[in-house]
């Protein structure tokens, strides 16, 4: 007859058991709120960062297309910003203090900020964004933070007639304090659409790159008047 032996651990010696695996739960990813998000910005020394707008205009089969590098410069209450425009045409506008500064091949503008509402509320939104100024953005816009970690996507509603007449909102997109794309969406549709690289968040400046920098060009000499013939 055929004896069948089990398996069985003799009596009085434990049998093996198998460890129960173990799950380790994965860390939980903390997203960056508005006040951390703007602390960052207000902590900045500096900025630069090269810039590509695309103004997309129901009027136009194209966008118009412009490149080229922005600076800004915390500098206290008065921050100072210039975007230096390489293409398709050379320009330069800075913004410091209470006025606006424009040159290019047609010449040269300053806005007072004062007399223009329009124009310092649209400027100053943004300078108050690269400033980190909540106090500001929360009297100028609604905001609405979407976050997952670090990347973000702000959008901004504007509450200030005469900026909600023409601006319909602005939507912000970035990695911590490296902003990635700006959008303004205009009442009528229209948009412009920048994306930046290159994005330097701990731009330093030196005294002399202050001065040129955040200055217009200087006056190109004029041109001699050919003598006339006899």
């Amino acid at each position: 007859m055929a004896v069948t032996i089990a398996a069985v651990a003799p009596l009085g010696q434990a049998q093996a058991v198998e460890p129960l695996p173990v799950t380790v739960a994965a860390p939980l990813v903390t997203s960056i709120t508005l006040d951390q998000l703007l602390g960052q910005f207000a902590g900045m020394s500096g900025l630069q960062a090269t810039f590509r707008e695309e103004k997309r205009m129901a009027l136009l089969a194209a966008p118009l297309v412009n490149e080229g590098t922005i600076y800004f410069v915390p500098n206290g209450k008065k921050p100072r910003l210039a975007r230096h425009t390489a293409k398709p045409a050379r320009s330069v506008v800075v913004i410091d203090g209470s006025a606006l500064k424009l040159a290019d091949d047609a010449g040269r503008e300053e806005i007072a900020l004062d007399k223009s509402p329009m124009v310092r509320l649209f400027i100053d939104s943004f300078i108050k964004i690269f400033a980190g100024d909540r106090e500001a953005l929360t009297n100028m816009y609604a905001m609405d933070l979407q976050a997952e970690g670090q990347r973000w996507t702000l959008k901004l509603k504007p509450k200030l007639t005469p900026l909600d007449k023409l601006i319909e909102r602005v939507e912000i997109a970035g990695d911590g304090v490296v902003i990635a794309s700006m959008r303004v969406v205009e009442v009528g549709g229209d948009e412009a659409v920048t994306t930046f690289s290159a994005v330097d968040a701990t731009r330093k400046f030196s005294t002399e790159e202050l001065t040129a920098l955040f200055s217009l060009p200087p006056k190109p000499a004029p041109v001699a008047a050919a003598p006339a013939s006899r």
